[in-house]
């Protein structure tokens, strides 16, 4: 099967999505350069936070609290019962609108927070968690519409859409649903809502930094056995040190038309001793090592493999946001000439 990624774009860099920049027109110089735009969030600004981003577009969350969201029964059918798109006005997502001034992209990123982090992020104004079947229905249809809404604005101006869902939270909602803490819930249920979020017309993607090697209930691996998709999966922290029987879901993954977006690149200042360049030279050749001698196919690699930070860089200094975003245009070159060398 054709990988669901673009062949032009392996091996060139992905970006996360959040920047440690404090305005949001010196991004602008260097995002359109890039093999893959894309709209990018400033954590700086209270309002950019991947959960409040999304919430405020429903009545009855709180702005000046900490994600607290109270629904009454008109709110929970007003976003259940519809399935006209929505969209963040430009105050939560400014880089989604400003991004659009009459550009043409042969390519373009955009994220969104997947619908079991939204559900868990946010509680109550009891304080209590919110995480149960309704909440996440609600979500869920939220997450739906916003992606909706994202495609009808993105796409007169892009010719290739990706959609990103971050889901950083997702180990801890499957840790609360295996100690019955999350009722009515199910982790096939979340994996299948959530894959069912993409629309019609995108490249779907997903991010998730934490250990993407404990993914997994069973002999069922939550990332390689559901949709195809651009995985974004954190290998300076997490190595690919895995199993033969993740080794070949992994494998029949990339078969089926899956990705890979491998987090090389330390998403922080104290995490270089060298140069962006050399660290990831450094890394990409220790982390493809261990993929060919853990088995995985480096032919399936190097066709289905872009190369990002470990996350967003909402903690990186405006300099090292800038020099990795500068120095990206070499990545598919060392992508290149390691391979090579490995496999020869």
């Amino acid at each position: 099967m054709t990988g669901i990624l673009p062949e032009a774009l392996a091996g060139h860099f992905f970006g996360v999505g959040s920047l440690g920049e404090v305005d949001h027109d010196s991004p602008m110089q260097y995002m359109k350069k890039l093999a893959l735009p894309y709209s990018f969030q400033l954590p700086a600004f209270r309002e950019e936070d991947m959960i409040r981003q999304f919430g405020a577009i429903v009545e009855g969350y709180e702005e000046e609290g900490e994600f607290v969201l109270d629904i009454d029964i008109d709110t929970y059918r007003d976003i259940t019962s519809e399935d006209e798109p929505l969209l963040p006005s430009g105050a939560y997502m400014p880089s989604l609108y400003s991004m659009m001034d009459g550009t043409q992209y042969p390519y373009f990123k955009t994220q969104q927070t997947a619908p079991a982090t939204m559900c868990f992020s946010i509680r109550g104004s009891d304080g209590k968690q919110l995480f149960n079947r309704s909440m996440f229905h609600f979500f869920v249809h939220l997450m739906s519409r916003i992606a909706l809404g994202q495609l009808r604005h993105l796409k007169e101006h892009c010719e290739t859409i990706i959609l990103c869902q971050d889901d950083p939270s997702l180990g801890f909602v499957r840790d609360m649903i295996e100690t019955d803490r999350a009722s009515g819930v199910f982790l096939d249920q979340i994996i299948e809502k959530t894959d069912a979020i993409y629309p019609s017309g995108v490249v779907p993607a997903f991010h998730y930094c934490g250990d993407w090697r404990e993914l997994r209930k069973d002999d069922w691996f939550l990332l390689w056995d559901s949709l195809p998709k651009l995985a974004h999966i954190d290998v300076l922290r997490y190595p690919p040190d895995i199993d033969e029987e993740q080794t070949e879901r992994m494998n029949g993954f990339m078969k089926r038309g899956g990705g890979l977006a491998l987090g090389l690149l330390p998403n922080v200042d104290e995490g270089y001793t060298r140069s962006v360049l050399e660290t990831l030279r450094v890394n990409l050749a220790t982390t493809l090592d261990k993929m060919v001698k853990t088995g995985i196919d480096i032919d399936l690699v190097e066709r289905n493999t872009m190369l990002s930070t470990q996350c967003g860089l909402s903690g990186a200094s405006v300099s090292l946001t800038r020099e990795i975003h500068e120095q990206s245009a070499y990545f598919r070159s060392e992508f290149t000439d390691i391979l090579e060398r490995l496999t020869r």
